[in-house]
């Protein structure tokens, strides 16, 4: 009896001890053995280890792309791995959201962007492409019977280096156009320069994505004199000056709105000595339906420079919808005038040469 009380007391102690030891188990350890589980749970699957656990390397980037296997494997494995290269960079988003904020423009001196300059600005910018990443590699592939997985790879660093040399080429060929001192009258001086506002969205693309994959988080600023040439710019824009031609009962009806809201725009209104003049013939139809009106203006304008160059033509409708007529006439006028500025962008950008 004694010897089995002796023997139940030794047993409990053991127990006792086996708890404490376990409960003394390092979490780092604890989680190393998650870990392996997590892959081995992978491997089970029949998917990759780094699928669930994407490395993590100093000064390097990772993302994942998997996709479902229907047909052609290798058609799979390559869009799996433009999937990678997009998680890639979203990864990077992620990480320097809260670490930097892009400006679209840089400003020097005290100039404000008016309606126009925007305009301008945007369409430039919608015509460059954003900067691809092409040091992002995909370094390891894998396909089970459904799907088809992808790790892409990115140096940081080398990204980062290769995106100062291009961002270092576009400012060489921006201070070769700032060198120039064109003369003649605005849009003569404007024209020469024009090409520099494409650079400039090619180099805040570049800036965007070196601030992106760079290890400080920053892109240059535009040195002095590329601001001054920024000004410049957007100083002769603003100096414009532009005609209206009415040139038929329909424009008339609506001229006053569109010089109106083109005025409101930043454009500057003149009589003679224009440097650009829109010629604007407009067909005015109406309807009224559930209480509104609607006006539409079928409007046809060419943009000419002052020696009587077309620079652009053009056919758009404009419409106004409002409880009161007149104010349904003028809203059309204003969307006249939004094609007006809209088109005047694309003739200064695309077709002045």
């Amino acid at each position: 009896m004694i010897d089995t009380l002796l023997r139940a007391r030794k047993a409990l102690a053991l127990a006792v001890i086996a708890s404490a030891c376990v409960a003394c188990v390092p979490q780092n350890i604890k989680n190393q053995g998650s870990d392996r589980s997590q892959a081995d749970a992978a491997a089970a699957s029949g998917s990759p280890s780094w699928l669930t656990n994407t490395p993590e390397m100093p000064g390097m980037a990772y993302g994942v792309g998997s996709i479902e296997v229907y047909g052609n494997k290798t058609e799979a494995l390559k869009r799996a791995g433009e999937l990678a290269r997009i998680d890639l960079v979203s990864q990077l988003k992620v990480t320097v959201s809260g670490d930097f904020s892009s400006d679209v423009t840089e400003r020097s001196g005290s100039h404000r962007e008016n309606e126009v300059q925007r305009v301008i600005r945007n369409h430039v910018r919608s015509q460059v492409p954003p900067v691809e990443l092409d040091e992002a590699q995909i370094i390891k592939t894998h396909l089970d019977d459904r799907y088809a997985y992808a790790l892409a790879e990115l140096d940081r660093a080398k990204a980062a280096a290769r995106l100062r040399r291009d961002m270092a080429e576009v400012d060489e060929q921006l201070r070769e156009i700032a060198a120039k001192q064109p003369q003649g009258n605005r849009l003569q001086r404007l024209q020469p320069l024009l090409p520099a506002m494409n650079m400039f969205a090619q180099r805040d693309r570049l800036g965007e994505r070196l601030a992106l994959v760079s290890l400080d988080r920053k892109r240059p600023r535009p040195d002095a004199d590329l601001l001054a040439l920024q000004e410049r710019i957007n100083v002769l824009i603003d100096q414009l000056q532009v005609s209206i031609e009415l040139q038929d009962s329909g424009a008339e009806e609506i001229g006053g709105g569109i010089i109106e809201a083109l005025t409101e725009q930043g454009m500057r209104i003149t009589n003679g000595g224009a440097d650009l003049i829109f010629e604007v013939n407009a067909t005015l139809s109406s309807k009224e339906q559930g209480g509104s009106h609607y006006v539409f203006a079928d409007s046809r304008v060419t943009i000419r420079d002052g020696s009587g160059r077309a620079l652009s033509s053009f056919s758009k409708q404009a419409k106004g919808v409002s409880g009161l007529a007149d104010v349904a006439r003028q809203k059309a006028a204003r969307n006249v005038a939004k094609l007006l500025g809209e088109e005047l962008a694309v003739a200064l950008v695309d077709k002045i040469n």
